[in-house]
């Protein structure tokens, strides 16, 4: 888990950049998953505000972070990200401070903190860096999530012990049958290899002969950003299917790496059906 440490003048900013579309259209589902304040985003943005204009002397007063996972750990729930947003603040010391965490992204949430607690007095943030890493070291000991000196794996994302639990009770006790990750990297990997300079709709074409559904993620000005993959009765606890950003079943299915290989044409922006 890595923390991003910044700071600022008001919260308002903050949240409405969390809130919004993001720099490339990439922000998905913006919700909040934790924090101390309630009512609308806006409304939670000008409480954290009101607290930390009572001392008005300190130039940034509202702290952020961004923690962010590496692709290894997979999609945490929304209430496993709060869980560790709740503990990262306590952590740090901030508990007694109103603070908000978002979620627009799979992979990593912000967290928003006045540096004046309720009380009015300032919160210190003397080693800040220092204390994030310490409480992200002890998050991923807790949670179970890679270690982040070992975030770097040439073969792939690993699959997690509670990912590869819940797939052999979808796919059965067959001992053959690996989790759908790994199925995933294997497929999408060999038609890859198989579109090799063809561009974009054989690799969709015999992403579909192989049983992978598939959907491009294109932004609204109309550039192509990746794929999302999924197999056939790959569901999640509600029912819901489940789809894997290409990132996240193999690192060089980004799209930079992989338009490389397949070939693009630009001027084809249409969703993969």
């Amino acid at each position: 888990m890595i923390a991003n440490i910044t700071k600022g003048k008001r919260a308002v900013g903050a949240l409405v950049y969390d809130f919004g579309p993001g720099r490339r259209d990439e922000h998905i589902n913006p919700r909040i998953v934790a924090g101390n304040v309630t009512g609308t985003p806006l409304q939670v943005a000008r409480a954290i505000d009101h607290t930390a204009r009572r001392r008005p002397g300190i130039t940034a007063p509202i702290w952020r972070a961004s923690l962010s996972l590496p692709d290894e750990d997979g999609i945490l729930p929304d209430a496993q990200w709060s869980t560790i947003a709740t503990a990262f603040i306590a952590d740090m010391g901030f508990d007694g401070a109103p603070w908000v965490a978002v979620r627009h992204g799979d992979d990593h949430i912000h967290l928003t903190v006045s540096r004046v607690d309720w009380s009015g007095q300032l919160l210190t943030d003397r080693w800040d860096y220092r204390r994030a890493r310490e409480a992200a070291d002890r998050l991923e000991e807790e949670h179970g999530l890679v270690r982040a000196a070992d975030r770097f794996r040439a073969e792939g994302p690993e699959v997690r012990n509670n990912e590869l639990e819940a797939s052999k009770r979808r796919r059965g006790p067959e001992p053959d049958r690996p989790p759908e990750r790994e199925e995933l990297r294997r497929l999408v990997r060999e038609v890859r290899d198989a579109s090799r300079g063809l561009g974009r709709d054989a690799f969709e074409s015999g992403l579909a002969d192989v049983g992978v559904g598939v959907r491009a993620n294109v932004a609204s000005t109309g550039r192509m950003n990746g794929y999302s993959f999924t197999l056939e009765g790959w569901t999640d606890g509600s029912g819901e299917q489940v789809w894997v950003a290409a990132s996240k079943v193999a690192r060089e299915l980004r799209w930079a790496q992989l338009k490389t290989v397949i070939g693009d044409d630009p001027s084809d922006n249409a969703v993969a059906k």
